[in-house]
């Protein structure tokens, strides 16, 4: 995970102001950053399309997401749950994941999957990089580190949708190595 403060900006809320690409984003994150803001600024209605997410596949290519919401809830979908649907059909591993939120003032924020996001792609997308907010700033995380001690079904993982790049991880490591939050959930 980054401390930098880099690209962030004072803006109040519970969260930086994204005011720029994030210092140590790469090339490659700082495009599916662009890709998500492009999308959420073609696409943003308050209380209807709020996020989008893009994502990078093993490929290079980019899939996205936007954020749909319903007038019953439950049945609203996120802009990462779409985004990673694509890539499934796609049939290609996630590398890369950004997620932007546009606040009704117009600031852009970026945000972290939600829980059920964060499942999905922990069955999905085990091995993907995720930019979240960290303090200040922004950072990457592995996906197992977004919920560091979810529960996972027998046989999920080796049976997953879309293929691992890297193939399968030693237990309790993320993409950047060992998870900051301890050793993985065993399996029940």
């Amino acid at each position: 995970m980054s401390d930098s403060t880099g690209g962030a900006s004072s803006g109040g809320g519970d969260r930086p102001v994204l005011a720029g690409p994030p210092s140590g984003m790469d090339a490659e994150d700082r495009e599916l950053l662009r890709i998500a803001t492009d999308v959420l600024v073609r696409r943003y209605r308050t209380g209807v399309h709020e996020v989008a997410a893009a994502l990078r596949l093993a490929d290079g290519s980019v899939v996205t997401g936007l954020h749909v919401e319903a007038s019953a809830g439950r049945a609203s979908v996120c802009a990462e749950s779409a985004a990673l649907s694509a890539a499934v059909v796609a049939g290609l591993p996630v590398v890369s994941v950004v997620g932007v939120l546009r606040r009704p003032g117009g600031t852009m924020h970026l945000i972290e999957p939600c829980g059920v996001c964060a499942e999905l792609l922990g069955d999905h997308a085990p091995d993907a990089r995720v930019w979240v907010a960290v303090g200040d700033g922004f950072g990457p995380v592995g996906v197992a580190e977004l919920l560091p001690f979810r529960r996972r079904r027998s046989g999920r993982a080796a049976a997953g949708a879309v293929p691992s790049p890297s193939g399968t991880r030693p237990s309790g490591t993320s993409p950047s190595g060992p998870s900051t939050f301890g050793s993985a959930t065993p399996e029940v």
